[in-house]
């Protein structure tokens, strides 16, 4: 008769270490390779349940849901998904390219390499991120009670309470008393204007001729643009944050549509991949190392670097993490709002003290090629970060780096 193996419960997989044997201790096994299953905290094996299409895209991508709405967009078509129901938003252009999102109170803000905009959930609507800057003034000499001297001249365009920032600076030199004529202010524009020989901007108004500077308010957006084209943009600190290539910009605080991009920003060796927010500060991860920037000030964030690259579109923020590798935490407490991603090394948790946590490196082996994409989900109330990669070549297509995996894959076509 054939020997009986008994099983009473089964482990996560582990693929990193030669096993001499299935078991582990008595009734316990640990398997090299699990494939569509998953293992609950009891020690039980449930097989998977799959997928169910909810709708159909011809070009489906960069799927995100957050408190207001889920987006989606098909090609370079924005779509909101309301239960089963697909409604197209607007077509914004362009290449198709990954779109990035941050939610901010009521509204979402959208963001890839080519456009930006703000979606309103409640009206379907999508609308500017920013006021464009207007143009620089043209400037003579009229009547008037300005003291002789220099004068800097710019416009600010208004639209409702918002104004944006400064146009092009135009210089006008009165040799006796006078008067400033501006022939160009556009519709809604405001004038401002400089004392004589000086540097501060206060508001004249929506005027063409200046005979006085009598305002004591600055221009509070001098030297600001509207936001530019930026990647894996994130709201954190009052601030809205944004990657262009390896630059990491970040707004005025408190003022999502201000940005001195001369100033502003945080530079790296290599192109940035990934930007997460824990309470203490940032992780920014790049194509070689990941870095976190400590603090929740620009100008007094420390620099670490932290662990290995990190692989674009895998960030979720997690809830009912139990360990984060730090030693401040009760190991009972449970952490919410961790992110949690794909790096070159494994799947990797940031605590609030600027370190990375593995949750994959000491068990399970894999190759994660260079794009992916996660989420998080509690099933029976069991906490799950899921993450899938692109089918591809031999180098980075299958996920996994364990042959024997590979080969069962392969024999199986699981993928």
């Amino acid at each position: 008769m054939p020997e009986t193996i008994n099983i009473n419960a089964f482990t996560g997989m582990q693929n990193i270490e030669e096993a001499e044997g299935l078991f582990i201790r008595k009734g316990v096994a640990q398997p090299r390779i699990i494939l569509n299953a998953d293992v609950s905290a009891k020690g039980r094996l449930t097989k998977r349940d799959g997928y169910t299409e909810v709708t159909s895209l011809t070009s489906g991508h960069s799927l995100w849901s957050g408190a207001t709405c889920l987006l989606v967009m098909d090609g370079t078509v924005l779509k909101r998904l309301e239960g089963k129901t697909l409604t197209t938003i607007q077509d914004i252009g362009g290449l198709q390219t990954p779109m990035h999102y941050a939610e901010v109170a009521d509204k979402v803000y959208l963001s890839n390499k080519y456009f930006n905009g703000i979606f309103n959930p409640d009206a379907n609507t999508l609308l500017p991120w920013g006021i464009p800057l207007p143009v620089g003034p043209v400037l003579s000499v009229t009547s008037g009670s300005l003291p002789a001297g220099t004068y800097h001249v710019c416009f600010a365009q208004t639209s409702g309470k918002d104004i944006s920032g400064n146009g092009p600076i135009s210089a006008i030199t009165l040799s006796t008393d006078g008067g400033i004529s501006v022939s160009n202010r556009p519709s809604g524009a405001v004038v401002w204007c400089t004392d004589p020989d000086g540097d501060i901007f206060y508001r004249i108004g929506e005027t063409d001729v200046i005979n006085s500077v009598t305002s004591v308010e600055p221009l509070p957006s001098l030297f600001c643009s509207p936001p530019p084209y930026m990647e894996y943009i994130l709201h954190a600190f009052g601030r809205m944050w944004g990657a262009r290539k390896n630059i990491l910009y970040y707004s005025e605080p408190f003022h999502l549509d201000w940005w001195k991009l001369g100033t502003n920003f945080f530079e790296f060796a290599t192109d940035i991949t990934l930007v997460a927010k824990v309470k203490t500060g940032l992780f920014v991860g790049c194509i070689d190392r990941t870095y976190c920037l400590l603090g929740t000030k620009p100008e007094e964030m420390q620099q670490l670097d932290v662990g290995a690259g990190a692989i674009p579109g895998t960030l979720s923020y997690c809830n009912d993490i139990i360990e984060l590798g730090d030693t401040i935490s009760p190991p009972e407490k449970k952490h919410v709002s961790v992110p949690v991603w794909v790096s070159q090394e494994g799947i990797v948790a940031g605590n609030p003290v600027g370190r990375l946590f593995s949750l994959s490196q000491q068990k399970v082996r894999f190759a994660p090629g260079s794009i992916g994409a996660s989420l998080y989900r509690k099933k029976d109330g069991q906490f799950q970060f899921l993450t899938s990669f692109p089918k591809g070549g031999e180098q980075d297509g299958l996920g996994m780096s364990d042959n024997a995996t590979v080969e069962v894959i392969r024999k199986g076509q699981v993928i």
